[in-house]
C-alpha cells in the first residue's frame, strides 16, 4: 500500500496530466500548475524535481499495472497475457487519456525523456514479472530480451498513436508479432 506522501504525489500528478489535456499543452508554468491543482510551490518541488517529473508517477502507475497483470493474470498463452495487459494498463478507462496525453509528452523533450526513462525502468521491472512464465532467471538472456520487446512494442505503439491517431493496441499487437515472428532471424 502506497505512503500518504506517495498518494498525493499521484493525485498530484494525475492532476497535472488532466490540465496539460484540458489546455491541449505541456507549455504551462509551474506557477499556473500549482494554482489549478491546488497545491503550493513547495509541495509541488517536493513532488517533482522539474516540471517535466510531474508525469513520472502516472508512468510508474502504469508500469506497476501491467507487470501486477503479468504476475497475476491466469496461465495462458503469453502473448494474451501481455495483450490483456497492455489494454489493462492503457485502454478501457484510461484510453481518453492515454489519447491525450502522449502527444503531448512526446511533443515535449524533458517529458519525452521522462517517459523513455520509464520505458526503461519497465523494462527492467517486466523481466522480473515474466521470468516465472518463461520459467527463467529475471537476468536471463531469454527473459531481458522478452522484456525489451515487450517495452520496445509498447513505446512504438504509442508512437505511432501519437503519430498517426491510430488505436494504439492493434499497434501494440503488430509490433509484438513482429517481434515474436523472429524477425531478425529471416534478415540477410
Amino acid at each position: 500500500m502506497g505512503s500518504v506522501r506517495d498518494d498525493a504525489t499521484m493525485r498530484a500528478s494525475e492532476r497535472c496530466c488532466e490540465l496539460y489535456i484540458s489546455r491541449g499543452t505541456t507549455s504551462l508554468t509551474v506557477a499556473e500548475l500549482t494554482a489549478a491543482i491546488g497545491i503550493s510551490a513547495r509541495s509541488f518541488h517536493r513532488y517533482f524535481p522539474t516540471k517535466a517529473d510531474t508525469v513520472q508517477p502516472v508512468f510508474d502507475w502504469t508500469t506497476d499495472t501491467f507487470n501486477t497483470h503479468v504476475r497475476t493474470a491466469p496461465p495462458g498463452p503469453l502473448t494474451g497475457v501481455l495483450r490483456d495487459g497492455f489494454r489493462v494498463m492503457l485502454g478501457g478507462p484510461h484510453t481518453t487519456r492515454t489519447r491525450a496525453l502522449f502527444p503531448l509528452v512526446f511533443a515535449d523533450p524533458g517529458m519525452w525523456s521522462v517517459f523513455l526513462r520509464a520505458v526503461h525502468h519497465g523494462e527492467t521491472t517486466l523481466a522480473e514479472a515474466l521470468a516465472p512464465r518463461l520459467g527463467s532467471a529475471p537476468d536471463a538472456i531469454s527473459t531481458r530480451t522478452a522484456a525489451a520487446a515487450v517495452a520496445s512494442a509498447t513505446r512504438l505503439a504509442l508512437e505511432g498513436m501519437a503519430r498517426t491517431g491510430q488505436d494504439p493496441e492493434p499497434l501494440f499487437d503488430a509490433h509484438l508479432d513482429a517481434f515474436a515472428s523472429g524477425v531478425l532471424a529471416g534478415a540477410r
